[in-house]
C-alpha cells in the first residue's frame, strides 16, 4: 500500500477552507497589537495553526515560529513555548523530511506538557505526533501502542483521528479487513465533525485499501469522490498524496493511461512541496505503471530512485538514532523522577534533625536504604538500556542486509535491459520480484526457520545461475536428524558468503564451479557451511583491502547476538588449495 503523508494537525479541533477574511484579520490584528504578552502569543499560536498548513512551502515559517518561542520564554509562559516547540517539530518532521529533528522538538514539547494535568489535550497531539514517526520508519509494534494508547484516553475527544493512524498502520501492514474497519469508523466520525479534510484522506486511503482487497467498484467510488472534494475545496495538502493513491487504484483497474497521469502529476506537484516520503511512494507507483507498459528500462531507472530514497528515509541508522532518543528520552525521565524523590528525601531528613536526633538516626538508615535501592535499580535500568541499544544495532544491521542485497541483484536485471533482451528481463524480474518479498519478509524478523531461509536461498541461487550461464551448480544438505521447520536461525546468515563465492570465486574460473551448502549439528551448535571450488582468495581479482559489506555486516550480526544471548557464534574462513569454506557456528534454537 502506498500510504498518505498523514496529516499532522497540531492542536486544531476545528479546520475551514474558506478562511482567507479570517485569517487576514488575524494578521492585521497581530501587526497592530503593541504589547508582547500572552495574549500576543497566543495569537500568534492561533495565526500559525491555520496559516500553517495552507503553505507548508513558506520558507519563513522557522522564523516566526522561533520568535514566539523566544517570546514565550522571556514571559516564562509554558504552554506557548511547548506549542512552538511541536509547532518547530511538525516543519522538522514533515517539511524538510527529518523525523530526528523532529522527535527533538516532540519530546522537549511533551516534557513540558506533561508535567501539567491541565495541559493534557495539547500532550495528545504531541503524542500523536512522536507515534507517527514510528508508523513512517515501520516500526509498526510502536506506533499501534501509541495510538492504542491514545485511543483508550478519556480526554480524546477526537478518537476518529486516532482511529484514521491505526487504519494505516493495518494498511501498510497488508491487514486489509482490520484496516478498512478502522477507516469506516474514522469516516463516520469525520463527517459527524464536518472534518472535511479528513473525510477526503480517509476516502483516499480507504479507496486503495478496498482496491487491494478485491473490492474495485467501492474503491473507485471512495477515489473519485476525494478526488472531487480536493478540487472542489482546493485542498492542496493532499492533493499529490491523492494522486498516488489514484494512479495505484487505476493501475489495478487496468487504466494505465490515468495510472501513468497521475503518477506523473503526483511527481510534478512534490516538487515545490519538497516531500521526500510522498516522493517514494510517487516514484515506487510510476516504476509500477512502466512495468505494466513493459517499459522495463524505465521501470528499472524509477524503482532504483525509489530504493535509494526509501533507504535514506528508512535506513538503519536513522531507526537506530530515534530508538536511542526514544529510549534516552525514557531514562533521563525516570532519572529526572528519581533525582526528585532523592530531595524530597532529604528535605525529610532534614526535618527529622529538628525533631530529635532518634529520628534523625531512623531517617539516614531509611535514606541509606533508599539509596541503596535506587543505586540497584538505576543498574537495572542501565542494563536494559544497554539491552535495548543491542537489540536495535542488531535490527539495524539486518535492514543493512536488505539494500546491499537488492541492489547487487538490480544490476543483474539491468544487464538484460542493457542487452536488449526483453523476455528475460521479464522473466528475471519476475523471479526478482518473488526473492525480494521473501528477503523483506525475513530481513524485519530476529529468527525465521531454517526450511524458510533454505527456501530464499534456493531463490536466490536460481537467479544468479541464470544470471551467470549456469556456469556453476549448487547443492544443499541438511543432516537426517535436523528437522528444518523446527530449526530457528538468523535471517540470510549465509547470503553474503555465498554472494562472495560466486561473484569472486565461480564467476573467474574457466570449468564448472561448484557450491555445496550444509547443515549439521555439533555440540548442541548449528554449523552452517558454504564451500566452493573457485578460484580462491588470493587469486580472487578483489583487492585484498576492500572488504565485502555483507560479510563484515554478518560478523558483526553474530558478535552482537553472542552478546546478547551469552552464546559463542562464529565465523571461520578456510583456504583450500582449490576454493574456499566458510563455516558459520551458531546456538542451536528450536521453536518448539
Amino acid at each position: 500500500m502506498k500510504r498518505l503523508s498523514t496529516i499532522f494537525f497540531l492542536m486544531l479541533s476545528q479546520f475551514c477552507f474558506s478562511q482567507n477574511k479570517m485569517l487576514d484579520s488575524l494578521e492585521n490584528v497581530i501587526n497592530n497589537y503593541k504589547v508582547e504578552d500572552t495574549t500576543y502569543v497566543n495569537l500568534r499560536i492561533k495565526y500559525t495553526a491555520r496559516k500553517l498548513f495552507l503553505t507548508p512551502t513558506d520558507t519563513t515559517w522557522i522564523d516566526y515560529i522561533n520568535k514566539t518561542l523566544d517570546i514565550s520564554k522571556h514571559l516564562n509562559y509554558p504552554k506557548g513555548i511547548a506549542i512552538s516547540y511541536n509547532n518547530l517539530g511538525i516543519i522538522h518532521h514533515y517539511f524538510k523530511s527529518d523525523p530526528l529533528e523532529g522527535l527533538d522538538y516532540y519530546q522537549k514539547s511533551y516534557a513540558i506538557f506533561d508535567n501539567d494535568p491541565k495541559f493534557n489535550k495539547y500532550a495528545l497531539s504531541v503524542l500523536t505526533n512522536i507515534g507517527l514517526i514510528s508508523l513512517e520508519q515501520q516500526e509498526y509494534d510502536k506506533a499501534l501502542s501509541s495510538f492504542r494508547t491514545l485511543l483508550s484516553n478519556p480526554e480524546n475527544k477526537t478518537k476518529y483521528i486516532t482511529e484514521f493512524y491505526i487504519a494505516n498502520v493495518y494498511g501498510d501492514q497488508k491487514k486489509l479487513d482490520s484496516s478498512m474497519y478502522y477507516y469506516k469508523k474514522a469516516l463516520v466520525g469525520s463527517e459527524e465533525n464536518k472534518q472535511l479534510l479528513y473525510i477526503a484522506n480517509i476516502k483516499t486511503n480507504l479507496g486503495l485499501i478496498q482496491t487491494n482487497a478485491g473490492y474495485s467498484e467501492e474503491g473507485l467510488k471512495n477515489t473519485t469522490e476525494s478526488l472531487d472534494l480536493i478540487e472542489e475545496h482546493n485542498i492542496e495538502t493532499l492533493r499529490v498524496p491523492a494522486y498516488i493513491n489514484a494512479a495505484e487504484i487505476y493501475l489495478k483497474n487496468g487504466d494505465i493511461e490515468k495510472a501513468e497521469y497521475y503518477a506523473l502529476n503526483s511527481l510534478n506537484l512534490n516538487e515545490s512541496l519538497n516531500n521526500l516520503y510522498t516522493e517514494k511512494s510517487a516514484l515506487a507507483t510510476l516504476a509500477n505503471v512502466y512495468t505494466e507498459k513493459k517499459d522495463y528500462k524505465n521501470a528499472l531507472l524509477t524503482y532504483q530512485k525509489h530504493i535509494v530514497l526509501r533507504d535514506s528515509l528508512i535506513n538503519a541508522d536513522r531507526k537506530l538514532e530515534i530508538s536511542r532518543k526514544q529510549i534516552q528520552y525514557k531514562a533521563d525521565k525516570d532519572r529526572a523522577i528519581s533525582q526528585v524523590e532523592i530531595e524530597r528525601q532529604k528535605s525529610i531528613k532534614n526535618a527529622s534533625i529538628v525533631g530529635g536526633s532518634g529520628l534523625v538516626l531512623a531517617s539516614i538508615i531509611g535514606f541509606v536504604l533508599y539509596r541503596r535501592k535506587q543505586d540497584a535499580v538505576s543498574k537495572s535500568k542501565e542494563a536494559e538500556f544497554n539491552a535495548k541499544v543491542s537489540d536495535t544495532e542488531l535490527k539495524a544491521l539486518r535492514s543493512q542486509m536488505n539494500p546491499h542485497f537488492i541492489f547487487n541483484s538490480l544490476n543483474s536485471i539491468g544487464d538484460y535491459i542493457l542487452k536488449n533482451d526483453t523476455q528475460s528481463a521479464s522473466d528475471y524480474l519476475s523471479k526478482f520480484a518473488k526473492l525480494m518479498r521473501l528477503t523483506l519478509e525475513n530481513s524485519e524478523k530476529k529468527e525465521v526457520f531454517l526450511s524458510d531461509d533454505i527456501s530464499l536461498l534456493k531463490t536466490y541461487m536460481d537467479i544468479e545461475r541464470k544470471r551467470f550461464n549456469s556456469t556453476f551448480n549448487y547443492s544443499i544438505e541438511v543432516e537426517a536428524n535436523l528437522d528444518p521447520s523446527n530449526i530457528l536461525v538468523p535471517p540470510m546468515i549465509l547470503q553474503p558468503f555465498i554472494e562472495n563465492s560466486i561473484i569472486h570465486g565461480l564467476s573467474h574460473k574457466d570449468e564448472p564451479g561448484r557450491v555445496k551448502i550444509s547443515f549439521k549439528e555439533e555440540s548442541d551448535m548449528l554449523i552452517c557451511s558454504v564451500d566452493d571450488n573457485g578460484v580462491g582468495r588470493n587469486q580472487s581479482v578483489t583487492p585484498e583491502n576492500k572488504k565485502s559489506m555483507g560479510i563484515a555486516i554478518t560478523k558483526s550480526r553474530i558478535e552482537i547476538i553472542n552478546k546478547l544471548k551469552n552464546t559463542n557464534g562464529t565465523v571461520k574462513i578456510t583456504d583450500k588449495p582449490k576454493g574456499t569454506r566458510i563455516d558459520v557456528s551458531l546456538p542451536m534454537q528450536l521453536a518448539y
